[in-house]
Parts: structure tokens; C-alpha cells; sequence
């Protein structure tokens, strides 16, 4: 099969396969219920069904389907966050979202090298990047809160980046109009985006360890740090998009 030929839909049947198995495997191991995987099933095809309805270039190319490995890893994440939302999740689960997250993390850094070696950045490529942590983050944020290491408030770290797109959508016009300037390339954003999906792998770890239990106010006080400086990021670059734009 040529993953890299000339619509998407091939490494994304291929990616269903995988994610598919690597759900039903973990069903079979009790680590998930039917629900979970059902609902992890369908974030996998509805982001398909997004990536197909924005792709426009001949190839698929290798750094999106390093991204793609992480959708898969990301929809497994999901799978775990749904289980512990229904208060099912095991210690054998929460240790398996560990390092799912984790390799995702690890991934995260690779497909931008690839992308620069092989001649494939794009804005697809780049947007595809960026949704896939927001979603990411999200599953983690949620997983967080549930197993009550953080207040709800922990979402924000998710939920920043679509609040950003939001106002890009339907804000004032001139903020409408700033917030689709682009940015300049800053080394920052990258770190900050790394340190939240640590921050919230940390606090999951925390409590596979009994560290949570033992010291609970570690694991707000991490979180709280990571949202802190992700809020600077986001202030520092609509300040800058609203002086750009006039």
C-alpha cells in the first residue's frame, strides 16, 4: 500500500486498523468498556472525516503520517479518558495512558524535523500538528479533573486554543482580523506547548504513584503553573496580532 499516494484516505484506513485493534485488544484486556471504545471509534472518524475535507496537496506525505500515528495514540487516550469518566479506570489503564500520552509527546517533536528534512511543511501540516495536541491535551485535561487531581478549571489548558479559534470565528471584527495574522516563528510556543502536555503526564503520574495522595497540592500547583504560562503565551501573541493589525 503506498501510504504517501494521492488522497488521504489510504493511511487513514490504515491508521482505523490499527486504532481499531489497539481498542479491541484493550477492551479484551478489561481496560476499557464498550462505551469508551465506541466513543474513541468515532473521534477517529470524525477526524478523518475533517482531515479528508481539508487535504489539497498530491501527497500525504511522511511528517503527516507521524502526525497520524499520534491521532491514533490520541484516540486510544480518549478511549482511557471516556473510562475514567465513567469511574472505571484501572490502575493498569491510567499507567497505559501514561505512556500513550507520552509517546505522542515524543512523536510530537518528530514530524516538524521530518517535515523540514523531506521538504513537506505546510499549513496543513501545521494545523493538522496543532489539533492534534489541542485534542491531545484536551483527553488529558478531562482525565485529569476526573480522577480529581485538579478543579475543572484544569480544561483551560485544553480548551484555550479553541476559545482562540472561536474569537478568530465570530469576536469583535478587529479582533477578527488581528487574530488572522500570522505569527512569527517563536521558539516559545513550542516549549509552553510541550510543557502542558508534561505537566498534565506528570499529574496523571503523580497519582499512579500515590505522590497525589501523599502530597495533593503538587499536582494543582504543577497544573497551575503550566495554565499560568500558557496564558502568557496566548496574551504575548493576540497583544502582538493586535499591534500588527493596526
Amino acid at each position: 500500500m503506498n501510504l504517501g499516494g494521492p488522497r488521504p484516505w489510504q493511511p487513514l484506513a490504515t491508521g482505523a486498523v490499527v486504532a481499531g485493534a489497539g481498542l479491541v485488544v484493550a477492551g479484551g484486556a478489561g481496560l476499557v468498556m464498550p462505551v469508551p471504545v465506541l466513543g474513541a471509534a468515532l473521534s477517529y472518524l470524525g477526524g478523518s472525516a475533517l482531515i479528508l475535507s481539508h487535504w489539497h496537496r498530491p501527497r500525504f506525505g511522511a511528517a503527516n503520517l507521524v502526525t497520524l500515528a499520534r491521532v491514533v495514540g490520541t484516540c486510544w487516550v480518549i478511549a482511557l479518558t471516556l473510562q475514567a469518566v465513567l469511574g472505571r479506570l484501572s490502575d493498569a489503564g491510567l499507567l497505559t495512558m501514561i505512556v500513550i500520552g507520552s509517546c505522542c509527546l515524543a512523536l510530537d517533536g518528530l514530524d516538524g524535523k521530518v517535515a523540514r528534512v523531506r521538504g513537506e511543511a505546510s499549513p496543513f501540516g501545521a494545523r493538522f500538528d496543532m489539533e492534534t495536541d489541542a485534542v491531545l491535551n484536551t483527553a488529558l485535561c478531562v482525565a485529569v479533573a476526573e480522577l480529581g487531581l485538579a478543579g475543572w478549571w484544569v480544561l483551560a489548558i485544553g480548551l484555550l486554543r479553541y476559545a482562540y479559534v472561536i474569537a478568530s470565528w465570530i469576536g469583535p471584527r478587529r479582533l477578527r482580523v488581528a487574530l488572522q495574522t500570522p505569527l512569527p516563528v517563536r521558539l516559545s510556543p513550542k516549549v509552553i506547548a510541550v510543557v502542558q502536555a508534561v505537566a498534565l503526564l506528570s499529574a496523571l503520574t503523580m497519582q499512579l504513584t500515590g505522590i497525589a495522595a501523599a502530597h495533593p497540592p503538587w499536582p494543582p500547583v504543577v497544573l497551575a503553573a503550566a495554565l499560568l504560562a500558557l496564558c502568557w503565551s496566548f496574551a504575548r501573541d493576540v497583544g502582538w496580532q493586535l499591534r500588527a493589525s493596526g
